[in-house]
Protein backbone atom coordinates (compact mmCIF):
# COMPACT_ATOMS: atom_id res chain seq x y z
CA UNK A 1 0.00 0.00 0.00
CA UNK A 2 1.41 3.34 -1.21
CA UNK A 3 1.23 6.19 0.89
CA UNK A 4 -1.65 7.73 -1.70
CA UNK A 5 -3.32 4.53 -0.94
CA UNK A 6 -3.90 5.42 3.06
CA UNK A 7 -7.48 5.04 3.70
CA UNK A 8 -8.66 6.91 6.37
CA UNK A 9 -12.39 6.23 6.67
CA UNK A 10 -14.85 3.25 5.54
CA UNK A 11 -15.49 4.64 2.37
CA UNK A 12 -11.74 5.46 1.46
CA UNK A 13 -10.87 1.57 2.16
CA UNK A 14 -14.26 -0.07 0.19
CA UNK A 15 -12.17 2.40 -2.60
CA UNK A 16 -9.50 0.14 -1.46
CA UNK A 17 -10.91 -3.59 -1.11
CA UNK A 18 -13.85 -3.41 -3.22
CA UNK A 19 -12.04 -5.01 -6.33
CA UNK A 20 -9.81 -7.31 -4.54
CA UNK A 21 -10.68 -10.70 -4.31
CA UNK A 22 -9.12 -12.76 -1.30
CA UNK A 23 -7.06 -16.14 -2.28
CA UNK A 24 -8.60 -19.25 -1.93
CA UNK A 25 -5.98 -22.29 -1.08
CA UNK A 26 -4.97 -23.86 -3.60
CA UNK A 27 -4.94 -27.58 -1.93
CA UNK A 28 -9.05 -27.14 -2.20
CA UNK A 29 -9.07 -25.66 -5.68
CA UNK A 30 -7.06 -28.66 -7.15
CA UNK A 31 -9.53 -30.84 -5.27
CA UNK A 32 -12.25 -29.32 -7.24
CA UNK A 33 -10.83 -28.81 -10.61
CA UNK A 34 -9.94 -32.87 -10.29
CA UNK A 35 -13.74 -33.47 -9.36
CA UNK A 36 -14.63 -31.34 -12.44
CA UNK A 37 -12.33 -33.21 -14.86
CA UNK A 38 -14.32 -36.25 -14.46
CA UNK A 39 -17.36 -36.36 -16.97
CA UNK A 40 -20.27 -37.72 -13.89
CA UNK A 41 -19.47 -34.56 -12.08
CA UNK A 42 -22.76 -32.45 -11.15
CA UNK A 43 -23.25 -29.88 -8.72
CA UNK A 44 -23.84 -32.30 -5.84
CA UNK A 45 -20.55 -33.70 -5.88
CA UNK A 46 -18.96 -30.09 -5.50
CA UNK A 47 -21.69 -28.91 -3.17
CA UNK A 48 -20.19 -30.45 0.08
CA UNK A 49 -16.20 -29.56 -0.30
CA UNK A 50 -17.94 -25.82 -1.56
CA UNK A 51 -18.89 -25.42 1.65
CA UNK A 52 -16.40 -27.06 3.34
CA UNK A 53 -14.30 -23.33 2.74
CA UNK A 54 -15.44 -19.98 3.78
CA UNK A 55 -13.39 -18.58 1.22
CA UNK A 56 -15.44 -20.70 -1.69
CA UNK A 57 -18.63 -19.82 0.22
CA UNK A 58 -17.86 -15.85 -0.47
CA UNK A 59 -16.78 -16.12 -3.81
CA UNK A 60 -19.74 -18.34 -4.78
CA UNK A 61 -22.23 -16.37 -2.66
CA UNK A 62 -20.69 -13.21 -4.63
CA UNK A 63 -21.19 -14.48 -8.02
CA UNK A 64 -24.72 -16.02 -7.17
CA UNK A 65 -25.48 -12.79 -6.04
CA UNK A 66 -24.94 -10.41 -8.36
CA UNK A 67 -27.03 -12.69 -10.66
CA UNK A 68 -30.06 -12.65 -7.74
CA UNK A 69 -29.12 -8.81 -7.68
CA UNK A 70 -29.97 -8.20 -11.44
CA UNK A 71 -33.25 -10.19 -10.89
CA UNK A 72 -34.20 -8.03 -7.90
CA UNK A 73 -33.87 -11.67 -5.46
CA UNK A 74 -31.46 -12.29 -3.18
CA UNK A 75 -29.91 -15.68 -1.82
CA UNK A 76 -30.39 -17.04 1.48
CA UNK A 77 -28.22 -19.78 1.57
CA UNK A 78 -24.78 -21.42 0.24
CA UNK A 79 -26.91 -24.67 -1.02
CA UNK A 80 -29.06 -21.47 -2.85
CA UNK A 81 -26.26 -19.86 -4.02
CA UNK A 82 -24.27 -23.69 -5.79
CA UNK A 83 -27.75 -24.36 -7.20
CA UNK A 84 -28.18 -21.18 -8.84
CA UNK A 85 -25.05 -20.53 -10.50
CA UNK A 86 -25.05 -24.42 -11.81
CA UNK A 87 -22.22 -26.58 -13.08
CA UNK A 88 -21.16 -24.48 -15.93
CA UNK A 89 -20.08 -21.22 -14.05
CA UNK A 90 -19.17 -23.04 -10.79
CA UNK A 91 -16.66 -24.61 -12.93
CA UNK A 92 -15.95 -20.92 -14.80
CA UNK A 93 -15.51 -18.94 -11.47
CA UNK A 94 -13.12 -22.26 -9.92
CA UNK A 95 -10.67 -21.73 -12.37
CA UNK A 96 -10.49 -17.96 -11.96
CA UNK A 97 -10.05 -17.72 -8.30
CA UNK A 98 -6.90 -16.36 -7.16
CA UNK A 99 -4.82 -19.23 -5.25
CA UNK A 100 -2.74 -19.37 -2.03
CA UNK A 101 -0.56 -21.81 -0.67
CA UNK A 102 0.32 -20.93 3.09
CA UNK A 103 4.19 -19.79 3.80
CA UNK A 104 4.34 -20.98 7.41
CA UNK A 105 6.44 -18.57 8.12
CA UNK A 106 3.96 -15.37 7.28
CA UNK A 107 2.36 -14.01 10.20
CA UNK A 108 0.07 -11.97 7.57
CA UNK A 109 -1.57 -15.18 6.08
CA UNK A 110 -1.94 -17.12 9.61
CA UNK A 111 -3.88 -14.39 10.66
CA UNK A 112 -6.06 -14.09 7.52
CA UNK A 113 -7.15 -18.21 7.79
CA UNK A 114 -7.63 -17.34 11.27
CA UNK A 115 -10.06 -14.57 10.84
CA UNK A 116 -11.56 -16.87 8.51
CA UNK A 117 -11.93 -19.46 11.20
CA UNK A 118 -13.43 -16.90 13.64
CA UNK A 119 -16.04 -16.16 10.98
CA UNK A 120 -16.46 -19.89 10.31
CA UNK A 121 -17.15 -20.61 14.39
CA UNK A 122 -19.63 -17.57 14.62
CA UNK A 123 -21.34 -19.26 12.04
CA UNK A 124 -21.09 -22.99 12.95
CA UNK A 125 -22.29 -21.73 16.81
CA UNK A 126 -25.72 -19.95 15.29
CA UNK A 127 -25.94 -22.64 12.65
CA UNK A 128 -26.26 -24.98 15.34
CA UNK A 129 -28.30 -22.43 18.32
CA UNK A 130 -31.24 -21.73 15.46
CA UNK A 131 -31.57 -25.88 15.20
CA UNK A 132 -32.05 -26.00 18.88
CA UNK A 133 -34.18 -23.31 19.92
CA UNK A 134 -35.90 -22.19 16.72
CA UNK A 135 -36.08 -26.09 15.07
CA UNK A 136 -33.61 -24.90 12.50
CA UNK A 137 -35.95 -21.62 11.61
CA UNK A 138 -33.95 -19.24 9.12
CA UNK A 139 -30.57 -21.72 10.34
CA UNK A 140 -28.99 -21.28 6.69
CA UNK A 141 -29.77 -17.45 6.39
CA UNK A 142 -28.35 -16.95 9.44
CA UNK A 143 -25.46 -19.24 9.23
CA UNK A 144 -24.19 -17.20 6.10
CA UNK A 145 -24.95 -13.79 7.63
CA UNK A 146 -22.89 -15.24 10.52
CA UNK A 147 -20.20 -15.73 8.37
CA UNK A 148 -19.80 -12.62 6.30
CA UNK A 149 -20.37 -10.49 8.79
CA UNK A 150 -16.52 -10.08 9.50
CA UNK A 151 -15.37 -9.67 5.95
CA UNK A 152 -13.84 -6.89 6.86
CA UNK A 153 -11.39 -8.63 9.06
CA UNK A 154 -10.45 -11.31 6.25
CA UNK A 155 -9.74 -8.51 3.85
CA UNK A 156 -7.34 -6.68 5.88
CA UNK A 157 -5.27 -9.31 7.47
CA UNK A 158 -4.43 -10.44 3.77
CA UNK A 159 -4.46 -6.91 2.16
CA UNK A 160 -3.12 -4.36 4.92
CA UNK A 161 -1.40 -6.41 7.07
CA UNK A 162 0.44 -3.64 8.45
CA UNK A 163 -2.42 -2.31 10.04
CA UNK A 164 -3.87 -5.10 11.57
CA UNK A 165 -0.65 -5.41 13.07
CA UNK A 166 -0.94 -2.01 14.65
CA UNK A 167 -3.89 -2.76 16.26
CA UNK A 168 -2.95 -5.92 18.05
CA UNK A 169 -0.05 -4.60 19.26
CA UNK A 170 -2.40 -1.88 20.59
CA UNK A 171 -4.76 -4.39 21.95
CA UNK A 172 -3.07 -6.89 23.16
CA UNK A 173 0.10 -4.63 24.26
CA UNK A 174 -1.32 -1.35 25.50
CA UNK A 175 -4.74 -2.65 26.65
CA UNK A 176 -6.37 -0.11 24.05
CA UNK A 177 -10.59 -1.22 23.71
CA UNK A 178 -10.41 -2.82 20.25
CA UNK A 179 -12.86 -0.13 18.80
CA UNK A 180 -10.40 2.52 19.71
CA UNK A 181 -7.53 0.96 18.43
CA UNK A 182 -8.93 0.22 14.92
CA UNK A 183 -10.42 3.89 14.52
CA UNK A 184 -7.14 5.32 15.65
CA UNK A 185 -5.28 2.90 12.71
CA UNK A 186 -7.83 2.56 10.33
CA UNK A 187 -9.99 5.74 11.04
CA UNK A 188 -13.00 4.07 11.43
CA UNK A 189 -13.76 0.51 12.80
CA UNK A 190 -13.75 -2.62 10.93
CA UNK A 191 -17.81 -3.17 11.75
CA UNK A 192 -18.03 0.40 9.83
CA UNK A 193 -15.57 -1.27 6.73
CA UNK A 194 -17.36 -4.93 6.77
CA UNK A 195 -20.98 -2.93 6.73
CA UNK A 196 -19.61 -1.07 3.65
CA UNK A 197 -18.24 -3.55 1.64
CA UNK A 198 -21.88 -5.76 2.12
CA UNK A 199 -23.53 -2.78 1.13
CA UNK A 200 -22.10 -3.15 -2.14
CA UNK A 201 -21.38 -7.44 -2.30
CA UNK A 202 -25.13 -9.04 -2.16
CA UNK A 203 -23.34 -11.71 -0.55
CA UNK A 204 -25.97 -11.64 2.72
CA UNK A 205 -28.98 -9.15 3.45
CA UNK A 206 -29.05 -10.39 7.13
CA UNK A 207 -25.04 -9.59 7.91
CA UNK A 208 -25.26 -6.31 6.35
CA UNK A 209 -29.40 -5.35 8.34
CA UNK A 210 -26.70 -6.88 11.62
CA UNK A 211 -24.58 -4.53 11.44
CA UNK A 212 -26.84 -1.61 10.66
CA UNK A 213 -28.18 -2.02 13.71
CA UNK A 214 -24.96 -2.52 15.67
CA UNK A 215 -25.76 0.80 17.14
CA UNK A 216 -27.90 -0.62 19.83
CA UNK A 217 -25.35 -3.04 20.87
CA UNK A 218 -23.09 -1.83 22.69
CA UNK A 219 -21.28 -2.66 25.98
CA UNK A 220 -24.41 -1.34 28.36
CA UNK A 221 -26.80 -3.21 26.42
CA UNK A 222 -24.11 -6.26 26.59
CA UNK A 223 -24.17 -5.32 30.20
CA UNK A 224 -28.12 -5.19 30.53
CA UNK A 225 -28.37 -8.49 28.51
CA UNK A 226 -26.14 -10.25 31.16
CA UNK A 227 -28.11 -8.86 34.00
CA UNK A 228 -31.40 -10.40 32.27
CA UNK A 229 -29.78 -13.58 31.91
CA UNK A 230 -28.70 -13.39 35.36
CA UNK A 231 -32.46 -12.32 36.65
CA UNK A 232 -30.87 -9.13 37.62
CA UNK A 233 -33.83 -7.12 39.94
CA UNK A 234 -32.09 -3.54 38.99
CA UNK A 235 -33.49 -3.92 35.73
CA UNK A 236 -36.97 -1.94 35.27
CA UNK A 237 -39.64 -3.22 32.76
CA UNK A 238 -39.23 -1.11 30.09
CA UNK A 239 -35.47 -2.27 30.02
CA UNK A 240 -36.80 -5.65 29.85
CA UNK A 241 -39.44 -5.04 26.76
CA UNK A 242 -36.59 -3.29 24.76
CA UNK A 243 -34.47 -6.27 25.73
CA UNK A 244 -36.46 -8.94 25.26
CA UNK A 245 -37.66 -7.21 21.86
CA UNK A 246 -34.02 -7.25 21.20
CA UNK A 247 -33.27 -11.24 21.38
CA UNK A 248 -36.39 -11.84 19.13
CA UNK A 249 -35.27 -10.10 16.16
CA UNK A 250 -33.57 -11.99 13.65
CA UNK A 251 -29.82 -10.41 13.61
CA UNK A 252 -29.70 -11.03 16.92
CA UNK A 253 -28.28 -14.85 17.33
CA UNK A 254 -26.11 -13.78 14.33
CA UNK A 255 -24.43 -10.55 15.99
CA UNK A 256 -24.28 -12.81 19.43
CA UNK A 257 -22.71 -15.53 17.28
CA UNK A 258 -19.52 -13.03 16.39
CA UNK A 259 -19.38 -11.53 20.17
CA UNK A 260 -18.30 -14.82 21.10
CA UNK A 261 -16.22 -15.34 18.43
CA UNK A 262 -14.52 -11.93 18.91
CA UNK A 263 -14.20 -12.17 22.65
CA UNK A 264 -13.12 -15.79 22.18
CA UNK A 265 -10.04 -14.65 20.23
CA UNK A 266 -8.58 -12.98 22.98
CA UNK A 267 -9.76 -15.73 25.67
CA UNK A 268 -12.31 -18.57 26.23
CA UNK A 269 -11.70 -17.70 30.15
CA UNK A 270 -11.92 -13.64 29.86
CA UNK A 271 -14.84 -12.04 31.63
CA UNK A 272 -15.94 -10.67 28.75
CA UNK A 273 -16.60 -14.25 26.78
CA UNK A 274 -17.80 -15.77 30.28
CA UNK A 275 -21.06 -12.99 30.00
CA UNK A 276 -21.63 -13.96 26.65
CA UNK A 277 -22.15 -17.32 27.57
CA UNK A 278 -24.01 -16.22 30.46
CA UNK A 279 -26.30 -14.31 27.47
CA UNK A 280 -26.24 -17.11 25.15
CA UNK A 281 -27.67 -19.57 28.14
CA UNK A 282 -30.06 -17.07 28.12
CA UNK A 283 -31.66 -17.36 24.40
CA UNK A 284 -31.09 -21.01 24.58
CA UNK A 285 -33.13 -21.64 27.67
CA UNK A 286 -30.80 -24.10 28.79
CA UNK A 287 -28.75 -24.77 31.89
CA UNK A 288 -25.67 -23.16 32.12
CA UNK A 289 -23.49 -26.40 32.59
CA UNK A 290 -25.52 -27.99 29.20
CA UNK A 291 -25.03 -24.87 27.80
CA UNK A 292 -21.20 -24.86 28.43
CA UNK A 293 -21.06 -28.85 26.98
CA UNK A 294 -23.12 -27.75 23.79
CA UNK A 295 -20.28 -24.46 22.92
CA UNK A 296 -17.72 -27.08 23.36
CA UNK A 297 -19.41 -29.47 20.76
CA UNK A 298 -20.12 -26.97 18.04
CA UNK A 299 -16.30 -25.87 19.00
CA UNK A 300 -15.22 -29.57 17.98
CA UNK A 301 -17.68 -29.61 15.24
CA UNK A 302 -16.25 -26.25 13.59
CA UNK A 303 -12.60 -26.95 14.56
CA UNK A 304 -12.97 -30.50 12.14
CA UNK A 305 -14.84 -29.07 9.33
CA UNK A 306 -12.81 -26.12 8.62
CA UNK A 307 -8.98 -26.51 9.72
CA UNK A 308 -5.70 -24.86 7.65
CA UNK A 309 -2.63 -26.38 8.80
CA UNK A 310 -0.25 -24.21 10.46
CA UNK A 311 -3.16 -22.21 12.18
CA UNK A 312 -4.98 -22.84 15.00
CA UNK A 313 -8.52 -21.14 15.55
CA UNK A 314 -10.22 -19.68 19.05
CA UNK A 315 -12.51 -22.75 18.38
CA UNK A 316 -9.93 -25.53 18.44
CA UNK A 317 -8.53 -23.49 21.90
CA UNK A 318 -11.52 -23.36 23.59
CA UNK A 319 -10.95 -27.20 23.63
CA UNK A 320 -7.44 -26.64 25.20
CA UNK A 321 -6.51 -25.98 29.02
CA UNK A 322 -6.32 -22.37 29.38
CA UNK A 323 -3.06 -20.57 28.18
CA UNK A 324 -1.70 -16.88 28.65
CA UNK A 325 -0.19 -17.72 25.03
CA UNK A 326 -1.19 -15.37 22.46
CA UNK A 327 -1.08 -16.05 18.22
CA UNK A 328 1.54 -13.94 16.66
CA UNK A 329 0.88 -11.15 15.67
CA UNK A 330 3.49 -9.06 14.64
CA UNK A 331 4.83 -9.31 10.77
CA UNK A 332 8.09 -11.79 9.78
CA UNK A 333 10.62 -10.76 7.52
CA UNK A 334 8.98 -13.15 5.38
CA UNK A 335 5.34 -11.03 5.47
CA UNK A 336 7.61 -7.84 4.14
CA UNK A 337 9.05 -9.67 1.20
CA UNK A 338 5.29 -11.33 0.23
CA UNK A 339 3.30 -8.00 0.77
CA UNK A 340 6.19 -5.72 -0.74
CA UNK A 341 6.50 -3.95 2.92
CA UNK A 342 9.36 -2.05 3.83
CA UNK A 343 11.77 -3.81 5.72
CA UNK A 344 11.90 -2.96 9.85
CA UNK A 345 14.31 -0.34 11.10
CA UNK A 346 17.41 -2.31 12.50
CA UNK A 347 17.33 -2.11 16.48
CA UNK A 348 20.45 0.54 18.21
CA UNK A 349 22.75 -2.08 20.53
CA UNK A 350 23.57 -0.85 23.68
CA UNK A 351 27.44 -0.25 21.60
CA UNK A 352 25.70 2.20 19.33
CA UNK A 353 25.84 -0.13 16.46
CA UNK A 354 22.94 -0.99 13.99
CA UNK A 355 21.89 -4.73 14.47
CA UNK A 356 21.87 -6.28 11.02
CA UNK A 357 17.92 -6.37 9.14
CA UNK A 358 18.20 -10.37 9.53
CA UNK A 359 18.80 -10.48 12.93
CA UNK A 360 15.46 -11.37 14.28
CA UNK A 361 13.78 -12.21 17.61
CA UNK A 362 12.07 -15.65 18.15
CA UNK A 363 8.39 -15.51 19.51
CA UNK A 364 10.21 -16.72 22.42
CA UNK A 365 12.05 -13.35 22.96
CA UNK A 366 15.59 -15.21 21.91
CA UNK A 367 17.69 -14.53 19.06
CA UNK A 368 17.56 -17.06 16.47
CA UNK A 369 21.44 -16.59 15.19
CA UNK A 370 21.59 -19.84 13.47
CA UNK A 371 19.11 -18.43 10.75
CA UNK A 372 20.27 -15.26 9.97
CA UNK A 373 22.68 -16.25 7.54
CA UNK A 374 19.94 -17.95 5.41
CA UNK A 375 17.88 -14.87 5.45
CA UNK A 376 19.76 -12.40 4.42
CA UNK A 377 20.17 -14.04 1.22
CA UNK A 378 18.29 -13.08 -2.13
CA UNK A 379 14.85 -12.30 -1.91
CA UNK A 380 12.68 -14.58 -3.88
CA UNK A 381 10.02 -13.98 -6.11
CA UNK A 382 6.64 -14.86 -4.49
CA UNK A 383 5.54 -17.97 -5.67
CA UNK A 384 8.73 -19.69 -4.80
CA UNK A 385 8.19 -17.66 -1.40
CA UNK A 386 4.68 -19.88 -1.42
CA UNK A 387 5.99 -22.99 -1.46
CA UNK A 388 8.92 -22.22 0.78
CA UNK A 389 8.55 -24.51 4.15
CA UNK A 390 11.40 -22.98 5.89
CA UNK A 391 10.23 -20.58 8.89
CA UNK A 392 11.69 -17.18 9.28
CA UNK A 393 12.04 -15.93 12.93
CA UNK A 394 9.12 -12.77 13.54
CA UNK A 395 9.51 -9.89 14.51
CA UNK A 396 10.54 -9.28 18.22
CA UNK A 397 7.27 -10.02 20.36
CA UNK A 398 7.26 -9.11 23.62
CA UNK A 399 10.03 -10.42 25.93
CA UNK A 400 9.29 -10.69 29.94
CA UNK A 401 12.19 -9.39 30.50
CA UNK A 402 13.45 -5.83 29.52
CA UNK A 403 16.82 -5.64 28.91
CA UNK A 404 18.75 -3.29 31.46
CA UNK A 405 20.38 -1.31 28.65
CA UNK A 406 17.69 0.09 27.00
CA UNK A 407 17.05 3.92 27.82
CA UNK A 408 13.07 4.70 28.93
CA UNK A 409 11.64 6.15 25.77
CA UNK A 410 11.44 9.79 25.09
CA UNK A 411 8.18 9.76 24.59
CA UNK A 412 6.54 8.04 27.42
CA UNK A 413 6.94 10.82 29.54
CA UNK A 414 5.20 14.49 28.70
CA UNK A 415 8.17 16.19 30.13
CA UNK A 416 10.59 13.48 31.11
CA UNK A 417 12.60 16.47 32.77
CA UNK A 418 9.92 17.91 34.87
CA UNK A 419 9.14 14.10 36.04
CA UNK A 420 12.98 13.54 37.32
CA UNK A 421 13.02 16.85 38.97
CA UNK A 422 10.10 16.15 41.05
CA UNK A 423 11.60 12.36 41.60
CA UNK A 424 14.77 14.18 42.82
CA UNK A 425 12.95 16.27 45.15
CA UNK A 426 11.28 13.99 46.69
CA UNK A 427 14.21 11.69 47.55
CA UNK A 428 16.45 14.32 48.68
CA UNK A 429 13.53 16.84 50.27
CA UNK A 430 16.32 18.41 52.84
CA UNK A 431 14.70 21.82 54.04
CA UNK A 432 11.96 22.25 50.98
CA UNK A 433 9.47 20.89 51.89
CA UNK A 434 7.65 21.91 55.74
CA UNK A 435 4.34 20.83 55.06
CA UNK A 436 2.72 17.79 53.58
CA UNK A 437 0.51 20.01 51.43
CA UNK A 438 3.55 21.16 49.27
CA UNK A 439 4.58 17.37 48.32
CA UNK A 440 0.99 16.14 47.52
CA UNK A 441 1.14 19.99 45.65
CA UNK A 442 4.58 18.64 43.54
CA UNK A 443 3.25 15.05 43.46
CA UNK A 444 0.05 16.03 41.21
CA UNK A 445 2.41 18.23 38.96
CA UNK A 446 4.70 15.65 38.44
CA UNK A 447 1.97 12.93 37.42
CA UNK A 448 0.76 15.71 35.00
CA UNK A 449 3.36 17.74 33.40
CA UNK A 450 6.11 14.96 33.97
CA UNK A 451 4.46 11.47 33.35
CA UNK A 452 1.77 13.12 31.23
CA UNK A 453 -1.91 12.04 33.07
CA UNK A 454 -4.34 14.00 31.84
CA UNK A 455 -6.29 13.90 35.55
CA UNK A 456 -5.03 13.64 39.02
CA UNK A 457 -6.61 14.09 42.40
CA UNK A 458 -6.27 13.96 46.23
CA UNK A 459 -8.56 12.03 48.01
CA UNK A 460 -9.20 11.37 51.66
CA UNK A 461 -10.71 9.04 54.02
CA UNK A 462 -11.05 10.61 57.51
CA UNK A 463 -10.98 8.41 60.82
CA UNK A 464 -13.89 6.66 61.58
CA UNK A 465 -15.87 7.81 58.72
CA UNK A 466 -17.33 6.60 55.74
CA UNK A 467 -17.46 9.20 53.54
CA UNK A 468 -15.10 9.66 51.24
CA UNK A 469 -13.56 13.25 49.85
CA UNK A 470 -11.57 14.77 47.15
CA UNK A 471 -9.98 17.85 48.73
CA UNK A 472 -7.62 18.95 45.38
CA UNK A 473 -7.84 17.89 41.88
CA UNK A 474 -5.72 19.00 38.54
CA UNK A 475 -6.45 18.68 35.14
CA UNK A 476 -10.10 18.81 35.15
CA UNK A 477 -12.31 20.95 33.32
CA UNK A 478 -14.52 23.83 35.52
CA UNK A 479 -17.62 22.00 35.31
CA UNK A 480 -16.37 18.32 36.05
CA UNK A 481 -17.88 16.62 38.41
CA UNK A 482 -15.19 15.09 40.29
CA UNK A 483 -12.83 17.52 42.09
CA UNK A 484 -14.28 17.93 45.50
CA UNK A 485 -17.02 15.74 45.36
CA UNK A 486 -17.48 13.74 47.98
CA UNK A 487 -18.98 10.12 48.10
CA UNK A 488 -20.51 7.06 50.89
CA UNK A 489 -18.25 4.10 50.66
CA UNK A 490 -20.42 0.72 51.24
CA UNK A 491 -19.38 -1.99 53.23
CA UNK A 492 -17.30 -3.89 51.04
CA UNK A 493 -15.33 -0.49 49.39
CA UNK A 494 -11.86 -0.69 47.97
CA UNK A 495 -11.09 2.88 49.01
CA UNK A 496 -11.17 1.26 53.12
CA UNK A 497 -8.70 -1.28 51.94
CA UNK A 498 -6.31 0.78 50.35
CA UNK A 499 -6.36 3.18 53.60
CA UNK A 500 -5.77 0.23 55.69
CA UNK A 501 -2.68 -0.74 53.76
CA UNK A 502 -0.56 0.24 50.56
CA UNK A 503 -1.75 -0.74 47.33
CA UNK A 504 -1.38 0.35 43.84
CA UNK A 505 -4.28 -0.69 41.15
CA UNK A 506 -4.79 -0.02 37.64
CA UNK A 507 -8.27 -0.45 36.03
CA UNK A 508 -9.07 -1.66 32.78
CA UNK A 509 -11.17 -3.06 30.80
CA UNK A 510 -10.36 -6.51 32.19
CA UNK A 511 -11.23 -6.05 35.67
CA UNK A 512 -13.65 -2.41 35.22
CA UNK A 513 -16.69 -4.70 36.48
CA UNK A 514 -15.25 -6.57 38.95
CA UNK A 515 -13.70 -3.36 40.32
CA UNK A 516 -16.86 -0.98 40.01
CA UNK A 517 -19.01 -3.07 42.48
CA UNK A 518 -16.24 -1.85 45.03
CA UNK A 519 -16.68 1.74 44.02
CA UNK A 520 -18.99 3.98 45.03
CA UNK A 521 -21.14 4.09 42.52
CA UNK A 522 -21.31 8.26 42.57
CA UNK A 523 -17.48 7.99 42.19
CA UNK A 524 -18.07 5.52 39.25
CA UNK A 525 -20.17 8.10 37.18
CA UNK A 526 -17.29 10.93 38.01
CA UNK A 527 -14.53 9.20 36.63
CA UNK A 528 -12.89 8.23 33.10
CA UNK A 529 -14.63 4.90 31.39
CA UNK A 530 -11.08 4.19 30.29
CA UNK A 531 -8.26 3.01 32.17
CA UNK A 532 -7.43 4.79 35.31
CA UNK A 533 -4.84 3.91 38.57
CA UNK A 534 -5.41 4.38 42.10
CA UNK A 535 -2.62 4.48 44.81
CA UNK A 536 -2.62 5.00 48.66
CA UNK A 537 0.07 6.30 50.03
CA UNK A 538 1.54 5.77 53.06
CA UNK A 539 3.08 7.96 56.13
CA UNK A 540 3.50 7.91 59.22
CA UNK A 541 2.56 4.10 59.33
CA UNK A 542 -1.13 5.54 58.22
CA UNK A 543 -2.63 6.25 55.19
CA UNK A 544 -2.22 9.82 54.02
CA UNK A 545 -4.14 10.33 50.75
CA UNK A 546 -5.00 7.95 48.67
CA UNK A 547 -4.32 9.26 44.55
CA UNK A 548 -6.27 9.05 41.50
CA UNK A 549 -5.01 9.29 37.90
CA UNK A 550 -6.17 8.72 34.13
CA UNK A 551 -5.17 9.49 31.07
CA UNK A 552 -9.12 9.82 29.37
CA UNK A 553 -8.68 10.78 25.23
CA UNK A 554 -5.63 8.98 24.65
CA UNK A 555 -6.31 5.90 22.68
CA UNK A 556 -3.82 4.52 23.99
CA UNK A 557 -4.72 4.64 27.28
CA UNK A 558 -2.30 3.90 30.23
CA UNK A 559 0.10 1.48 29.46
CA UNK A 560 2.72 -0.42 31.69
CA UNK A 561 5.43 2.39 31.32
CA UNK A 562 2.92 4.81 32.76
CA UNK A 563 1.65 2.03 35.61
CA UNK A 564 5.03 1.53 36.86
CA UNK A 565 6.32 5.44 36.46
CA UNK A 566 3.55 6.85 38.37
CA UNK A 567 4.01 4.14 41.63
CA UNK A 568 7.23 4.90 41.38
CA UNK A 569 6.61 8.48 41.87
CA UNK A 570 3.94 8.43 44.43
CA UNK A 571 6.22 5.74 46.67
CA UNK A 572 8.72 8.26 46.65
CA UNK A 573 6.50 11.05 47.18
CA UNK A 574 4.97 8.58 50.37
CA UNK A 575 8.26 8.46 51.95
CA UNK A 576 9.03 12.49 51.49
CA UNK A 577 6.21 12.72 53.38
CA UNK A 578 6.64 10.30 55.75
CA UNK A 579 10.15 12.39 56.53
CA UNK A 580 8.11 15.71 56.54
CA UNK A 581 5.75 14.43 59.08
CA UNK A 582 9.00 12.58 61.63
CA UNK A 583 10.62 16.96 61.39
CA UNK A 584 6.92 18.39 62.20
CA UNK A 585 6.86 15.54 64.94
CA UNK A 586 10.03 16.26 66.26
CA UNK A 587 9.64 20.36 66.28
CA UNK A 588 6.53 19.52 68.45
CA UNK A 589 8.64 17.93 70.72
Amino acid sequence: MTEQQNPQNAEQWYRFLNEKQPPVRLSIIRRLQSKLSDPNCSVIHLNKLIKSDPLLCLHVALAAGRLHDEKQSEITSIDHAIGSLGLHKLEQLINSLPTIRLNPASTAQKMYFRAVANSHHAATQVHQWLKQCRGGMFAEESYLAALFYNIGHWMLWYFAPQQMTRIQVMIREKNAPPELAETRVLGCTIDAISKRLLTSWPVSSLARVTLENSTPLNRQMILQLHQRALSDPRLDSDQLRQLNHLTQQKFFPVKLGNWLALAANYGWGKEATLQLIDIINDYLRAELNHTFAFLHKNCVLASRNYHVPGTLSPATEMLMLDSDLSPGYRLTSTDRTLFNLPLAKPASQPDGTKASPATNTSENGAVNREKIASETAAEKPVERQNRETSAAAPESQPSDKKPAALAEPEGDFRSKDIYRQHMQRFREPGDSYTQGAQVLNDLLIGLTKGLGMKHAALIILPPKSNTLKVIKATGFEDDHPLPHSTHTLGPKSLFSRLNEKPGCLLINQTNRQQISTMLPATFSHHISDQDCLLMSLIASNKSAVIIYADQEGDPEGIQSFHHKKFKDLCTTAGRCLDHVYQLRAGAKK
